[in-house]
């Protein structure tokens, strides 16, 4: 009895602890003010208590041809993962000259126009509130904070831990200038200490003018959520980036819908189209985008180029890692769409894009070595 008795005290202890840790620990983000409060209550999209989807969507989506369990994820495929350090550019700040990108991985990107230095979803730590999770694959030459130029504005897409590291916005609160989050994500912000005039919160198709340049959160077929009961209490969406000289897309994370051509009608044309193309799974289909729909939701919004991006530092599906690109060139091709496929840190723009398929080059080198291990 002793033995079960003390078995339980430990699981409730255990328990509590993890419960008061979702409640209390900075990395779940804060609570929105009562001024933020008032503008989600009132917003069109908010409704019974939660953010919601332009059209019905499900998170999972059970599909008759999923075959995948809990023991996939436990009992991973040898090459699932890349076995060496992804290839990568050692970052030069002082290249990121006008009209220039670089694509930092997943969805974190810089770009500079009209003189402004625009960052998106930066994360730079693990995709998990929980040190034992979320970790990048291993990449040549690793991009830091301190590597960053001058960021004058950072846009956030919404709260998911791949895309809102907390430990990156405590270091750019001292160092940018103005966030740009959707609605309720201020909140998080606040609490890792950006100071509240220097947040910009945006419902969907509102806009704000930063130095010239017109930043419009648009809508995005997904959901958002950092703990066990905050699920859709904040807005997530895309962006579009317009200039002088540059009219950019910014998908952050989602599934595939109508408005894709709705905003390539209302917006475009596109220089380019940063496009969600990872962690996809046939159980998730509505909240992201299958490689193939990647491709098309470049044609709905009329881009120029498509860069696939959320793919390539973070394992957050099944897939192997390199399966997005492998997916997405090959439809292009079929579909006679122009993408960009630039290395990790490599500096580019609209004229001089990269699209060289270094994961290929990867995968064979990779395959050669396990050829000479072998025999």
């Amino acid at each position: 009895m002793k033995v079960i008795k003390y078995f339980g005290c430990t699981v409730i202890l255990f328990i509590v602890l993890g419960v008061l840790f979702v409640l209390y620990a900075p990395v779940f983000g804060g609570r929105p003010s009562l001024e933020s409060l008032q503008r989600i209550e009132t917003s069109q999209n908010f409704v019974e208590g939660k953010f919601v989807n332009q059209i019905a969507t499900s998170v999972m989506t059970r599909s008759p041809n999923s075959e995948s369990s809990i023991l996939d994820w436990i009992f991973q495929e040898d090459d699932k993962n890349p076995t060496k350090p992804l290839p990568s550019i050692r970052f030069d700040s002082d290249q990121l000259t006008e009209g220039k990108f670089a694509w930092l991985g997943h969805s974190t990107l810089l770009m500079k126009t009209n003189d402004v230095v625009i960052m998106t979803d930066p994360v730079f730590h693990r995709a998990s509130p929980v040190p034992v999770m979320g970790s990048s694959f291993p990449i040549q030459h690793p991009i830091s904070i301190d590597d960053l130029p001058t960021v004058d504005a950072v846009i956030i897409s919404h709260d998911h831990y791949d895309h809102l590291d907390h430990r990156a916005i405590r270091v750019l609160s001292k160092r940018v200038d103005r966030f740009f989050v959707p609605l309720g994500v201020k909140a998080h912000l606040e609490r890792w200490g950006v100071a509240s005039e220097n947040i910009s919160e945006l419902d969907w198709y509102e806009n704000a003018v930063y130095l010239g340049i017109r930043l419009t959160l648009a809508p995005a077929r997904h959901f958002s959520g950092r703990g066990i009961w905050d699920r859709d209490s904040t807005l997530w969406g895309s962006w579009i980036i317009s200039s002088n000289s540059l009219n950019v897309y910014f998908s952050g994370d989602g599934g595939y819908s109508d408005a894709f051509k709705t905003i390539g009608q209302n917006f475009g044309p596109f220089d380019f189209a940063f496009i969600d193309s990872g962690a996809y799974d046939a159980d998730w289909s509505q909240i992201h985008l299958m490689p193939e729909e990647t491709v098309q939701a470049s044609i709905d919004l009329d881009a120029k180029v498509l860069i696939p991006i959320g793919w390539s530092k973070f394992d957050l599906a099944l897939h192997p890692w390199d399966e997005p690109a492998i997916r997405l060139t090959k439809e292009a091709e079929k579909r006679d769409v122009t993408v960009a496929t630039p290395i990790i840190g490599e500096v580019f723009d609209a004229v001089d894009f990269p699209s060289i398929r270094w994961w290929e080059l990867l995968r064979a080198e990779i395959e050669q070595m396990i050829s000479r291990f072998r025999s």
